[in-house]
């Protein structure tokens, strides 16, 4: 529920197709932010290219996944913070996975 009232403040920034909520790297770096300040996990992003015809392209080398890691989540939050930064000039978009407490 907590991602998903975030997700409504993004909404007009993101590139919706299906399950997918691609937002732009500075976007997806004050996603994250937020999303973590809320007390959300993140699990790791997807780098995705938006082709000519519009078509969402993933790029597995442009993506993270803590599974991945041996990073703590605060580590992984500024690893990825990085990661995102680091690549803004190949205009990609990311889809962000997060994960919500159970209550």
């Amino acid at each position: 529920m907590v991602l998903s009232k975030i997700k409504d403040k993004y909404r007009h920034k993101a590139k919706e197709a299906g399950s997918l909520f691609l937002l732009a790297a500075d976007d997806a770096i004050q996603f994250i932010q937020d999303c973590v300040e809320a007390g959300l996990q993140l699990e790791g992003i997807e780098g995705f290219m938006i082709t000519e015809e519009g078509a969402f392209q993933p790029h597995q080398e442009h993506s993270n996944d803590i599974a991945d890691t041996t990073l703590d989540s605060k580590a992984f939050v500024n690893e990825t913070i990085r990661f995102i930064s680091e690549r803004k000039d190949l205009e990609l978009w990311y889809e962000i996975v997060f994960s919500e407490p159970i209550d």
